[in-house]
């Protein structure tokens, strides 16, 4: 029966059944509504966890659905809300476990300030006398029994030492202490923290009780919350590494064309002046070639010039001046 009205409640919706006034009234509950838990969407309620123990939240004061739960999770927009749900829940979960742990710190600092017992005054006068005076008699009756054994009076010998037995018990009675018990027992009692959910449990108690706290709601739940925090924080962390490495790649992409540019300018300007270089030293080897012919046929010519200037000076070749023939005689 009720499977039938589930799907008619899909199928139809479920106000399938009401009039037409009470339809007006009606508001059909999706789960993207603020009425739903969206913790329970997500993941889990911290309300559900608790339930009957010390750390008991309540009752959850909005609609846990199994319906609107398999709703969200066949939704479209599945994806896109899970994170902002999820950001909820561990902000909610924060504040409990920041809750907790100022507990467990309260409750380590009260373990730490359990201090043993002081230990017992001294004996007084009295009791001290009388110590002294029983461990006279023992003494004695030692050597009485001693005696008495070597002469072969064993009836006798096991009659001393049961005085004996009487006298050690009465001193044992009169050094113990009045605390000695409770000193015993603080010692067998000795409290332990559990460091998970913040309850108190005896240190060397029996496994059966040790198990059953490991198994109870509160430890379970605390469990669960602490797990989700941490799943959580590896998300985060790991998202936060990935971002780096994409903003570290990207960088690197942006400087590659910027060192390539670079380096063409470089190799294009030590390119240009190599050339320059080369034209400069084709240059003046142009040169030096050019001026060693002009260079001989100047100084060809200069000589040449020298020797037919030197053979028309007057002095001749011989180097004697020309006699002149002119008419005109001298008287």
């Amino acid at each position: 029966m009720d499977a039938q009205r589930a799907l008619l409640d899909e199928l139809m919706g479920a106000a399938r059944n009401l009039t037409d006034e009470e339809r007006r009234g009606f508001k059909e509950i999706k789960w993207d509504d603020r009425e739903v838990c969206a913790f329970y969407m997500v993941r889990f309620c911290p309300h559900d966890l608790f339930v009957n123990t010390r750390s008991d939240l309540g009752a959850c004061s909005r609609i846990h659905d199994p319906k609107l739960k398999e709703s969200f999770e066949n939704s479209p927009r599945h994806d896109s809300y899970v994170p902002k749900f999820e950001a909820e829940l561990v902000q909610f979960c924060e504040k409990l476990v920041n809750d907790l742990d100022r507990k467990v710190r309260r409750g380590r600092e009260r373990l730490a300030q359990e201090i043993e017992p002081p230990p017992p005054p001294s004996l007084s006068a009295e009791k001290a006398e009388q110590l002294s005076v029983l461990e006279e008699k023992i003494k004695n009756l030692l050597e009485q029994v001693e005696a008495l054994g070597e002469e072969g009076k064993v009836d006798e010998a096991e009659a001393l030492m049961r005085k004996v037995e009487a006298l050690n018990t009465e001193k044992a009675v009169l050094l113990q202490r009045p605390n000695d018990k409770v000193l015993a027992m603080a010692h067998e009692k000795k409290m332990a923290l559990c460091e998970v959910c913040g309850s108190f449990l005896v240190a060397n108690d029996a496994v059966e009780r040790t198990q059953s706290h490991v198994l109870g709601k509160q430890h379970v739940g605390y469990g669960l919350v602490r797990d989700f925090l941490a799943e959580q924080k590896a998300a985060k962390d790991k998202g936060k590494e990935e971002e780096r490495l994409v903003r570290g790649k990207e960088a690197d992409d942006q400087w590659k064309p910027r060192d390539k540019e670079s380096e063409s300018k470089r190799s294009g300007s030590s390119d240009r002046e190599r050339h320059r270089d080369r034209d400069r030293d084709r240059h003046r080897d142009r040169g030096r070639d050019q001026r060693k012919p002009y260079d001989r046929r100047s100084r060809s010519g200069r000589e040449g010039r020298h020797d037919r200037s030197r053979s028309r000076s007057p002095h001749g070749r011989s180097g004697h001046r020309r006699v002149s023939r002119s008419p005109i005689r001298q008287y």
